[in-house]
């Protein structure tokens, strides 16, 4: 068994010792979705002692645990808090993983779902006028083709003209496919229309299943 597998704690092992087709598969899923080798592991979550996000985080592995549905019925999911490191980033990689659980023994090496720091593309998206930015580029030619979209961080700051169009035309365009979406953010469901205005916010929030947290910063705590 390599130690250093991102899979080590959700595998059979079985396959240690050759090639493992699910390892390659995921693999293969993970990079299309511009998942890197440490968001793929398995990330425990839990609610702080007082309870304050046991009813989210139910909402939340409920969905997790009938993720096939959630995407197939182009279901939309907006998880929102003001408070930094408390899950809601990892609960998106915890749901776009159940889904690659899901499909990867028929899924064939294509692009699936797309992790999308929202920031970051914005930025390789202007940098993509002047020069080509290989980030920018896959996530243009396959935010339409994808089953599920990941927009993580958006709404962080307030969108130029430029950054609302395109961000709307890629987000209009899929819920007007019926393509899964999930979003995170730290603005709250009446926020973001200042940030991302009114139309783009609207799609955003009124079609979505909307998760707010309130628990407290995680990151650094080892959990389950």
């Amino acid at each position: 068994m390599n130690e250093d597998c991102w899979m080590k704690d959700r595998c059979n092992r079985i396959d240690c010792g050759g090639f493992c087709m699910r390892k390659y598969k995921l693999d293969y899923l993970y990079s299309q979705a511009n998942i890197t080798a440490k968001q793929r592991c398995h990330i425990g979550l839990h609610t702080d002692a007082d309870g304050s996000d046991n009813d989210a985080f139910s909402k939340l592995k409920d969905l997790e645990q009938h993720i096939s549905d959630f995407v197939r019925d182009g279901t939309n999911l907006y998880i929102y808090s003001p408070i930094c490191g408390n899950g809601k980033t990892s609960w998106a990689l915890r749901l776009v993983g159940a889904y690659f659980d899901s499909i990867w023994p028929k899924s064939g090496l294509e692009c699936r779902a797309l992790f999308i720091n929202v920031p970051k593309f914005l930025i390789a998206l202007k940098d993509n006028i002047g020069e080509v930015n290989p980030y920018a580029v896959h996530i243009k030619e396959e935010v339409g083709r994808c089953d599920l979209a990941v927009w993580d961080d958006i709404g962080t700051k307030v969108a130029t003209s430029f950054e609302h169009e395109n961000l709307l035309s890629m987000i209009d365009a899929r819920i007007g496919d019926g393509k899964s979406n999930i979003y995170t953010s730290n603005l709250g469901a009446e926020e973001i229309h200042s940030s991302l205005g009114d139309r783009l916010a609207s799609r955003i929030v009124n079609d979505s299943i909307c998760i707010g947290l309130v628990g407290s910063d995680k990151r650094g705590i080892a959990n389950e």
